[in-house]
C-alpha cells in the first residue's frame, strides 16, 4: 500500500473515530429545557404548599376581588344609575361574607373559613393582598377592610390565584373553592388559563372549585379558564352580579357535605 493510501486510510479512521464521540457528547448531554417548559415548572413550584397540612372535612373559600384601575368605571347599579364597580364589588364582597356566617351558624359541626382578597399590579405592593383573612366570617369586622377597597393598577388575574390557592391548603379543609371576580383580561404576570391548568395537575386534595364571574367583560375573553376547568359567568351590572354570586353560593359553593 502506497504512502498516501496509507495516510487516506488513517484520516478516515480519525475522522469516524471524531464523529462517533460528537454523537456521544451530543446524546449524554441533557437538553436545554425550552422557557415554556421552565416557566410551568417555576409555577408548579409556586403552587406546592410550603409543608404538610392535617386534613379535615370542611368549607373554604377564598373570593378574589379585581381592584384595577378599570374598576374606577361605572355601570348601572342596582336603581339603574350609574355606579362605579368598586363599590358595587365593595357591597357584593361584604354581602358574600354575610352570607359565610350565615351558613357557619347553620352548621356549627362543620369548619366554615372565608377569605377576602383584593388583586392589583402596584408599586411597592403584593400583586394579591388580604382584606379579609381566612377564618370564620364575620360581617360586622369585615365591613371596616372591605370599605377600603381602591381601585387602581393593572391586572395579575394569574398571580392572584396562586396566592389564594395557598391560602386554601394552609386551611387543611377538603372542600376547596377559589372564585374570581374580575372586569378585564390579565394585564401583568402569569395568566389564569396556565394557573387553571397548573392547579388541575395538583394532588386531588388541593385542587380547588374554580369559579370566574367576568364582571362588565366579555367572559368569552376567559374560554381558557373554562377550557382548564373553570365555571365561567357573566355579570355586566350590580344586579346581575349579585345575582349570580348568589346562584354561586347556593348552587356550588355553600351546599351540604
Amino acid at each position: 500500500m502506497s504512502k498516501t493510501n496509507i495516510r487516506l486510510v488513517f484520516f478516515l479512521i480519525a475522522l469516524i473515530v471524531v464523529v462517533k464521540m460528537y454523537d456521544r457528547d451530543r446524546n449524554e448531554t441533557p437538553r436545554s429545557e425550552s422557557g415554556e417548559n421552565r416557566a410551568d415548572r417555576q409555577l408548579a413550584e409556586q403552587l406546592t404548599p410550603s409543608g404538610p397540612v392535617e386534613q379535615k372535612e370542611g368549607l373554604a373559600a377564598a373570593i378574589l376581588i379585581d381592584v384595577s384601575g378599570s374598576m374606577d368605571e361605572s355601570v348601572a347599579g342596582v336603581d339603574g344609575k350609574k355606579e362605579k364597580k368598586i363599590a358595587i364589588a365593595r357591597r357584593a364582597a361584604l354581602d358574600l361574607v354575610g352570607q359565610f356566617a350565615s351558613y357557619a351558624a347553620d352548621h356549627q359541626d362543620e369548619p366554615v373559613q372565608l377569605g377576602i382578597f383584593e388583586f392589583s399590579r402596584r408599586r411597592g405592593d403584593p400583586d394579591c393582598r388580604p382584606v379579609v383573612p381566612m377564618g370564620a366570617a364575620d360581617r360586622e369586622r369585615a365591613a371596616a377592610a372591605i370599605a377600603g377597597l381602591e381601585a387602581d393598577g393593572g391586572t395579575p388575574i394569574g398571580q392572584a390565584m396562586v396566592t389564594a390557592k395557598l391560602a386554601l391548603d394552609k386551611t387543611g379543609l377538603t372542600r376547596r373553592h377559589l372564585l374570581v371576580v374580575t372586569d378585564g383580561e390579565n394585564t401583568d404576570g402569569v395568566e389564569p388559563d396556565r394557573v387553571a391548568v397548573a392547579i388541575g395537575k395538583r394532588p386531588e386534595i388541593e385542587r380547588p372549585a374554580i369559579y370566574f364571574v367576568a364582571f362588565d367583560v366579555d367572559a368569552g375573553r376567559f374560554n381558557t379558564v373554562r377550557n382548564a376547568g373553570g365555571l365561567v359567568l357573566s355579570a355586566s351590572n350590580a344586579t346581575e352580579l349579585n345575582s349570580t354570586l348568589d346562584s354561586l353560593l347556593r348552587g356550588k359553593i355553600l351546599v351540604e357535605k
